[in-house]
C-alpha cells in the first residue's frame, strides 16, 4: 500500500487533511502554519504523487488514484473521520471523497476550486499547459504572465517558479494537467453528501470567482457556502493568510 509523504501538526480531536495545487506541494500552506490551532485540530499536510515528500512516488496522476492515496494516509494515521481541504486541482479530489466516502469525510473546504467538469481545455491548451510544466524557468515565467498578468510583483512569480521547480517532478505536473483541465470529476451527478465551503479570490480567473463557483458547485453540493476574499487571486493562503485560515477554521469548527 502506497502512503504519500505527509506530516501532522497538532493533536486535536478534529482531524483535517490538507492538499495542494498544481504548482506547489503543501509548502504553499506554510504562511498559515503559525496560525494553526493544534489543540482543537490535527492537520495532516499531504503531498500528492510527484510532489514534495512524495516526489519519487510514481503514479497515473488521476482522480481515483489520488483519492485512494488520501484514504491510505487517513488509514495509516488511524483517522476514521476527517475533513479535507483541497486547493485548485486538489479540490476535485476533496469533492470526489465527499461523494464516495460521506461516512468518513465530515466537511470539505475547496479553495479556488477547479470546475467539476474541468477547465474544458482544448488540445492546444492542454499541450500548452504541459509545456509549462515541462519547461525551463523562462517558459514557466511566461506562462505565469499569461495566467496571472502583472497584478502581483515580479518577485512573486520568481518565488512561485522556484518553489514549483524545487517541489514538483515536471513529468508528474504535466501528467496532472488532464485531471483538472480536461477530465474533471468522473461523476458529476452524484451529490457531495457533506457540508462544503468554497473559498474564492475576487482577483482570480473569472471561472474560479464566486459567481462561477456557486453556479458550478451548487448542483453538486446541496450544503454549500461560498466565501470570497476581495483582494486575493488564486492563492489566498499566501496572499491573505490570516483571513484565509480564519475562514477555514471557523467553518471546520462548526462541525
Amino acid at each position: 500500500m502506497t502512503i504519500l509523504g505527509h506530516d501532522v501538526v497538532g493533536e486535536g480531536p478534529e482531524r483535517i487533511i490538507l492538499l495542494h495545487d498544481w504548482i506547489s506541494d503543501t509548502t504553499s500552506w506554510d504562511m498559515c502554519r503559525p496560525l494553526l490551532d493544534g489543540e482543537r485540530f490535527s492537520w495532516a499536510f499531504v503531498d500528492l504523487r510527484g510532489y514534495g515528500r512524495s516526489r519519487t512516488i510514481l503514479g497515473e496522476h488521476n482522480l481515483a488514484e489520488a483519492a485512494a492515496d488520501v484514504l491510505n494516509v487517513a488509514n495509516a494515521l488511524g483517522w476514521a473521520n476527517f475533513a479535507v481541504v483541497g486547493h485548485s486541482m486538489s479540490s476535485l479530489i476533496a469533492l470526489h471523497l465527499g461523494q464516495t466516502c460521506p461516512e468518513r469525510v465530515k466537511r470539505i473546504v475547496v479553495v479556488t476550486p477547479a470546475p467539476p467538469a474541468g477547465l474544458g481545455a482544448d488540445e492546444p491548451t492542454l499541450d500548452y499547459l504541459r509545456s509549462i510544466a515541462l519547461g525551463d524557468r523562462a517558459q514557466r515565467m511566461a506562462g505565469f504572465e499569461v495566467m496571472w498578468g502583472d497584478r502581483l510583483s515580479p518577485r512573486w512569480q520568481i518565488f512561485k517558479e522556484t518553489n514549483w521547480r524545487e517541489t514538483a517532478d515536471p513529468q508528474a505536473a504535466a501528467s496532472f494537467v488532464d485531471m483538472f483541465a480536461r477530465q474533471g470529476m468522473s461523476d458529476r451527478e452524484r451529490s457531495v453528501g457533506v457540508p462544503v465551503l468554497a473559498l474564492t479570490g475576487a482577483r482570480d480567473a473569472e471561472i474560479m470567482q464566486a459567481p462561477a463557483v456557486h453556479a458550478t458547485l451548487s448542483p453538486l453540493c446541496p450544503d454549500l457556502l461560498v466565501r470570497q476574499i476581495a483582494e486575493a487571486g488564486h492563492y489566498p493562503m499566501q496572499e491573505a493568510p490570516p483571513l484565509t485560515y480564519t475562514i477555514i477554521e471557523r467553518f471546520l469548527a462548526a462541525a
